[in-house]
């Protein structure tokens, strides 16, 4: 079959170079037969000087007759056949066909290409076949060494000692396995805290895995969700890493990647990870429990926060802030940790001491005697900064406390304890 494609390639470029050889009568006598035999490069066909051949890479050869037919010449259109040999013409203008057959056979140098590319897959594939002995490299690649330094990260986040041997650190079991969920059903008396004892993980957990808000309101019945090791669920943000999210949740990034299984560094929005060790935000966990914000002062409530007449006036008007009413220099003390950024005093707050918090939040402390801070300060929750008295628009002693989120005021209750 190879033969007669090869034959047919010859013919369709002679055609093109030579019209006598297009004629019907010329196309009879040089017949397919006649074409092997130019193949062959008989005498009178001269190659062209100069003409850079390419090297086969296979060969081709045929078996020798062996049906016992005598072997027929071909000749030239008007010439005679020599004494004792007959003139045969093929039938139907075709040469009959020899039993033999040909198949290619490689040469060395493709036996060498195909020897030397199946011994570098079997490298890169790390691949040991039976009877071909591999260069004993390929025993790394199956067995790396341990990541020394990996280990070593884990081992200091889970508070082990550091070893001469990273190897040898016994890594906590929730710091190397995958995380999941069970369920869990709140019983008369549950609390936050309670549950957290019982599963060993912190309320950080429990709160963040199940959006708690208010940690002191739970439901009978209520069905929440335990991780099975300590830590929190993250939401994955535009933008957001894998080194990004290990660094500033201060947990290795090897405890990330082993909790949730990742093959691979790609992050999509909304993805959900979780992060073995890690803590709620301070005023997040504060605010869950409730003590995000502690009374500044133990009075009583004379004014509520919302809508009401003016006491003095009796105009209705919108009262953002709460009135504790109590004895004047009774000390006022900071409902959050935070930052005095402001300080002075109103016509209408008297001394007043303005403190900023972490999460956007501001507190306001108004009508006071005594100002003990100065701006800039930082303070702690339940510090004293100032004492209750009688100040500006003010009908009597006591202590105005306005909270603030973002610039707007809402209802310091909500908040307190």
């Amino acid at each position: 079959m190879m033969s007669n494609i090869i034959g047919k390639q010859h013919v369709a470029r002679r055609r093109k170079a030579s019209p006598l050889y297009a004629s019907p009568g010329y196309q009879r006598v040089y017949d397919a037969g006649f074409i092997r035999e130019m193949k062959q490069e008989p005498a009178h066909i001269r190659r062209k000087k100069n003409v850079r051949r390419k090297n086969p890479v296979f060969s081709f050869f045929r078996l020798p007759d062996i049906s016992g037919r005598r072997k027929t010449r071909r000749f030239r259109s008007g010439q005679a056949a020599p004494r004792g040999e007959e003139r045969r013409v093929p039938e139907h203008g075709r040469e009959s066909r020899s039993p033999g057959f040909s198949f290619p056979v490689p040469s060395l140098a493709s036996l060498a290409v195909v020897a030397g590319t199946v011994a570098l897959s079997l490298l890169v594939l790390n691949w040991e076949a039976p009877g071909l002995a591999l260069p004993s490299v390929g025993d790394y690649a199956l067995e790396p060494a341990p990541d020394g330094e990996a280990r070593r990260n884990l081992a200091s986040y889970a508070g082990i000692p550091a070893l001469n041997d990273p190897a040898a650190a016994e890594i906590p079991l929730d710091l190397m396995e995958t995380f999941t969920w069970t369920s869990y059903t709140v019983k008369k008396g549950d609390s936050v805290s309670k549950i957290a004892a019982a599963h060993a993980i912190s309320m950080d957990a429990i709160i963040a895995s199940n959006s708690i808000r208010n940690a002191r309101r739970l439901r009978e019945g209520e069905t929440l969700r335990i991780p099975n090791m300590d830590g929190i669920p993250y939401t994955v943000k535009k933008g957001d890493s894998l080194s990004k999210i290990s660094k500033s949740m201060g947990v290795p990034l090897e405890a990330v990647l082993d909790a949730n299984d990742l093959r691979s560094d790609a992050l999509s929005p909304g993805q959900q990870l979780f992060i073995p060790g890690a803590k709620m935000r301070s005023e997040d966990l504060k605010l869950a429990l409730g003590e995000l914000l502690i009374y500044p002062i133990r009075g009583r409530l004379t004014s509520p926060f919302g809508w009401r007449n003016d006491p003095i006036s009796g105009v209705r008007r919108y009262h953002a802030a709460v009135d504790l009413a109590a004895g004047i220099g009774t000390p006022v003390k900071a409902a959050m940790d935070g930052r005095v950024s402001a300080l002075g005093f109103n016509a209408t707050y008297g001394k007043f001491i303005i403190l900023s918090h972490d999460g956007a939040y501001q507190t306001m402390y108004a009508h006071l005697s005594v100002i003990s801070v100065g701006e800039g300060d930082r303070v702690i929750q339940g510090s004293k900064i100032g004492e209750v008295g009688n100040t500006g628009y003010s009908t009597g002693p006591h202590l105005h406390f306005a909270v603030y989120r973002n610039g707007r005021a809402i209802n310091p209750l909500d908040l307190l304890q």
